[in-house]
Parts: structure tokens; C-alpha cells; sequence
């Protein structure tokens, strides 16, 4: 859409004072002076811009996102320090990328993360949810970035390696396992494999050793299932 855009990562040291903005001591005419300076927010409300908004933030960040009249359609933005008040343009977007699940920071995979603000997901107009890929693309994604596998046996083990990643993530959800293998790990599976040439071996270093040891020998039979063969498995 070749938007301007502003992309703030709110997992890192942004606080609400450089989203809005602050006093800061400046040097003019050789003599100190205090003067307010606009933050990341009012800066951007006077152009057409698109926000990407992360949301493991802090609590600080969130009470100001989480205005009500902030995220109103044509809400404006208060500056109570300046006596002022922000009105965007018509063409003023947000948008935010929702990376925590309930259910994962129930697992603990997400540390230092804040639990979901309902009352700031209730200020989003469209809600979408991306899950894994599917093993087409899955299967696109590792012969697009590794070409020893473009011959028909190699797709023959890619496919039941995405066979075997679908597993694990079913298992994770369905609380059988407490490790699953993402797409990141399919590709180090896969570039293993090519050094390795071995397809136990392989998936030994890239996930099995990752697991704990009494979920080993359900990570072994979902290998059993997608290769017919048996995997060794050796307890730490």
C-alpha cells in the first residue's frame, strides 16, 4: 500500500513518556533551558501512518495505549502537560500484531509478559488469527531456502518431517508434550540433516535433546509414525 509507517517495538525500554512525550533540559543560546518535548505518538497523528504495535508491553505503556478515547474512531489524543489537544487525520491507522496467547503464558512460554487487556482488545475493529503455516508452504519455505532437497526422495522426507512437526504442535496443545517444533526448527532440522545425512541423528540435535525425558518416547512415536522406523532414545 506504500503507507508511511513507524514501526514501535513496545518489548523494549519505550515508556509512556516517549510515547507522549516529556520535559527535556536543552542547550540554546549557550544557556540550559527545560522545554517539552513531543514523543513518538504526537509526532506521528499529523501524517497518514500506519502504527505496528507490539503487545508485551509494560503496564506503563499499556495505560496510556489503552485510553478509551485514544483508540476511538477519530479519537483524539490529550496533552494535559501542553493544554493540548491531538486530533489524527482520516487516514490514521493502527495496527498491532497480538503475539501472546492465554494458554501460552499459562505455559510459561512467554516470560515478563502482561495478561491480554480485554479492555484494549475491545478497541480493535478487526481481530484476525495466524496459526502455523500449512505443510504446502511449510514444504515451499524449506526448498526455497535449501536446495538439497529439490529431488523427489529428499520431498518424500521433507514431507513427513512437516508430518512430524503438525504432530508435536498437536500433542503441545493437547498437553501430551511441553516442547513443539516451529517452523525455525524444521529448517534447522532440515539443514542437520543435510550435513548429518542422517535422519535419527538429525533430529536428535535439532529437537529431541530439547525435550524432557519423560516425553521422549511420545516425541519417539510420533517419529515412528511419520518414518516407520524406530528412534533410539537415550534419557540425559
Amino acid at each position: 500500500m506504500n503507507w508511511p509507517c513507524i514501526r514501535i517495538n513496545l518489548d523494549s525500554h519505550v515508556s509512556r513518556l516517549d510515547l507522549l512525550g516529556k520535559d527535556a533540559i536543552k542547550l540554546e543560546d549557550g544557556k540550559q533551558i527545560t522545554k517539552f518535548v513531543e514523543g513518538i505518538l504526537p509526532g506521528q497523528f499529523k501524517i497518514l501512518l500506519l502504527l505496528f504495535s507490539m503487545s508485551m508491553m509494560l503496564e506503563d505503556q499499556m495505560l496510556c495505549l489503552s485510553s478509551k478515547e485514544f483508540w476511538k474512531l477519530r479519537g483524539k489524543l490529550t496533552l494535559l502537560d501542553q493544554n493540548r489537544v491531538l486530533r489524527p487525520t482520516q487516514t490514521l491507522g493502527f495496527l498491532q500484531l497480538q503475539i501472546q496467547l492465554e494458554w501460552a503464558i499459562q505455559q510459561g512460554l512467554y516470560h515478563g509478559t502482561q495478561q491480554i487487556n480485554q479492555g484494549q482488545m475491545d478497541r480493535w475493529h478487526i481481530l484476525s488469527t495466524l496459526n502455523y503455516l500449512t505443510p504446502e508452504h511449510e514444504s515451499k519455505l524449506v526448498l526455497g531456502k535449501l536446495k538439497g532437497f529439490n529431488s523427489a526422495k529428499r520431498k518424500l522426507i521433507l514431507s513427513n518431517m512437516i508430518k512430524l512437526c503438525n504432530l508435536t504442535r498437536q500433542g503441545f496443545i493437547n498437553g501430551d508434550i511441553s516442547n513443539l517444533m516451529s517452523p525455525r526448527t524444521l529448517l534447522t532440522w532440515a539443514e542437520n540433516f543435510i550435513i548429518f545425512k542422517d535422519i535419527h541423528e538429525s533430529f536428535k540435535l535439532s529437537f529431541l535433546n530439547k525435550c524432557d525425558d519423560l516425553e521422549k518416547p511420545i516425541v519417539a512415536e510420533y517419529f515412528q509414525r511419520c518414518f516407520a522406523e524406530e528412534l533410539e532414545v537415550e534419557n540425559s
